[in-house]
């Protein structure tokens, strides 16, 4: 039993008393309602994130409020991020139940709260934890289609992969603050995906080099001559032929080709 597994299972535990059933339906709903009064109220949504600054001088409600923030603009945007949201959040609920759900989820704002410790001033919202479900989507469910622009089908680990190398970017090219929040949400995902993705990198690593064993046991000496034991891996330009009056599996060289004894397999001898 690996160390990530065994810490959530420890997570699970905790998690258990506080786990909230349909919460992928809760999220949404929660975060479609801040939404709507932030478009009729926009300076409601300052007093709703987290700002570690602010929680010590008594707002104590943006450590819960922080994670009803939905990251979209538009409407039109927010429509189908509602909608992936659910549909991602719900699929990881049936596959993991509720508990493991809530564990996931819980423990990455944790992860993003804690961070914001170490940059007063930040206004963080929980965009990067529900970024991460994504890649938990993706990661389980990599063959999921989907269709950009209503024409374009992309399977969704391509789209992870792009998420990935955005993230990288960013926590190279960022300052500090974006870099520990980038940290924190992707320390999230690799607990509880670290030993899934350990295993698929060792045995494809393992799959390359069995492939490869393979390949080079096939080209070793695949033509050696009887008399002089040159081959057609040491000696790529020699041309290698079979004689006709041996025994059928004795090949030779281009100089000991008609310069050789003859081998008779059904008598074992030679002439």
């Amino acid at each position: 039993m690996r160390f990530s597994a065994n810490v959530i299972k420890w997570l699970d535990r905790i998690v258990r008393p506080f786990a909230v059933t349909n919460l992928p339906g809760i999220l949404v709903a929660a975060q479609a309602v801040v939404y709507v009064a932030c478009l009729s109220n926009p300076a409601l949504m300052e007093r709703l994130l987290l700002n570690w600054d602010r929680v010590f001088e008594g707002e104590v409600w943006r450590l819960f409020t922080f994670m009803w923030v939905a990251p979209v603009g538009q409407p039109i945007f927010a429509i189908f991020y509602f909608y992936i949201l659910y549909m991602m959040a719900n699929y990881l609920e049936s596959v993991w139940g509720t508990v493991r759900l809530c564990s996931f989820v819980y423990f990455g704002l944790f992860l993003v709260a804690v961070a914001g410790l170490f940059v007063r001033g930040e206004m963080i919202s929980g965009s990067y934890v529900y970024a991460t479900l994504f890649l938990a989507f993706a990661t389980l469910n990599p063959n999921f289609t989907f269709m950009i622009m209503f024409i374009l089908p992309v399977p969704v680990k391509y789209l992870a992969w792009l998420q990935a190398a955005g993230y990288l970017f960013l926590f190279t090219v960022g300052g500090p603050s974006q870099m520990l929040l980038i940290a924190a949400s992707v320390g999230n995902y690799l607990l509880f995906f670290g030993d899934e993705l350990w295993e698929r990198g060792t045995g494809f690593h393992r799959s390359l080099k069995w492939q490869a064993q393979v390949a080079s046991s096939n080209a070793e000496r695949r033509h050696v001559c009887t008399v002089c034991g040159i081959d057609s891996v040491t000696h790529r330009e020699m041309d290698f032929r079979y004689c006709s009056k041996c025994d059928g599996s004795s090949a030779y060289c281009e100089e000991h080709l008609r310069n050789h004894v003859h081998i008779r397999e059904t008598e074992g001898t030679t002439e």
